[in-house]
């Protein structure tokens, strides 16, 4: 018999009450199992791969489909409108880790629209790098010449007060302008949509500070230049995070004053500031131990923690849950 009229026979004898419904499921599981090795084994794997229209059009209209497209082939992209490789591969990493964090930890962006994450870092990179990063850097002037220092303590106390609030600022800066033009236009930023725009602005401020002062900075500070490789990997992998944590801490606690009432200097400044000194004093203490990568890591580990609690945190709040710490990555 063919397997259509097996399956036939099985439909009948369940609606006859001749078997069960477990029996009839078991049965005809089977036969399809069996009807799909036999056409295997005599057409070939054409039977099984595909190409239908229909399929094909949901595929090629995908999101998905098109962003690991893009990530996957971003190098030659680059290559192709002939950005330099040592440039184009920060900003790849910028990139990959902006979705990483927006996938896997399963951020929902209320009230946020792409033209809010391209905002905040078109304004990292320009004031922010450009006029408000430089203008911190001459009145911390003092306590970046501590970080030259032989003494570890003054180097700490460098690279948190001049190093770390300076950068910190910079990047909180853009998020609250973001924050408050929204206000301004109607729209409210949900806590996990700002805790988005922290990361989106610390993504773009390691690339492009990578790209526009790496090699003076890395030359003047640690006697390291941007070409040595071990310094272009860690830079390449490990800042975007790095950066993208501590304002993500800092952005976390702006959203709170957003959400809950208004967004005047005084109540920014008692709820949000522990945050950006949280934020400064990892940020500090991460470059004072760079060169003791097992110090350095606890550093990493511990931001990245805080930063996972805020997102738990941010998820209660607006009544979301935390299952993406019981999936299974691999």
């Amino acid at each position: 018999m063919k397997a259509d009229e097996i399956l036939a026979e099985y439909e009948r004898l369940f609606k006859a009450g001749v078997i069960s419904q477990e029996e009839f499921e078991r049965q005809t599981s089977r036969v399809r199992d069996q009807a799909r090795v036999r056409r295997l084994e005599e057409r070939g794997v054409g039977t099984i791969l595909q190409v239908e229209p229909a399929l094909l059009a949901r595929i090629l209209t995908s999101q998905v489909f098109w962003v690991v497209l893009v990530l996957a082939m971003m190098p030659l992209l680059l290559a192709a409108v002939e950005i330099p490789a040592q440039q184009g591969m920060i900003l790849y990493f910028a990139f990959l880790w902006f979705f990483l964090f927006l996938r896997l930890f399963r951020l929902h962006l209320r009230g946020a629209s792409p033209f809010d994450y391209s905002l905040v870092m078109a304004l990292v990179i320009v004031p922010g790098l450009a006029a408000i990063l430089p203008a911190l850097r001459w009145l911390a002037a003092p306590f970046y010449r501590l970080v030259d220092t032989p003494l570890i303590t003054a180097r700490w106390v460098g690279f948190v007060f001049g190093v770390g609030i300076s950068e910190e600022l910079t990047k909180l800066l853009p998020v609250l302008m973001v924050v408050i033009l929204a206000r301004r236009a109607g729209r409210h930023l949900g806590l996990q949509s700002t805790l988005m725009l922290g990361i989106a602005s610390g993504l773009a401020f390691a690339g492009f500070e990578n790209i526009l002062y790496s090699e003076w900075f890395g030359a003047r500070i640690w006697g390291m230049t941007f070409t040595r490789q071990d310094v272009v990997l860690s830079r390449l992998l490990m800042t975007p995070f790095l950066h993208a944590l501590w304002a993500a801490l800092t952005a976390f606690a702006v959203g709170l004053v957003a959400v809950t009432g208004s967004m005047r200097l005084g109540r920014l400044l008692r709820i949000a500031g522990p945050s950006l000194a949280l934020a400064a004093v990892l940020h500090g203490s991460y470059d004072t131990l760079a060169a003791a990568p097992v110090l350095a890591v606890l550093v990493g580990g511990a931001s990245y923690l805080m930063v996972v609690l805020a997102i738990l945190a941010a998820k209660r709040w607006e009544g979301g849950d935390a299952g993406f710490l019981d999936e299974r990555v691999l």
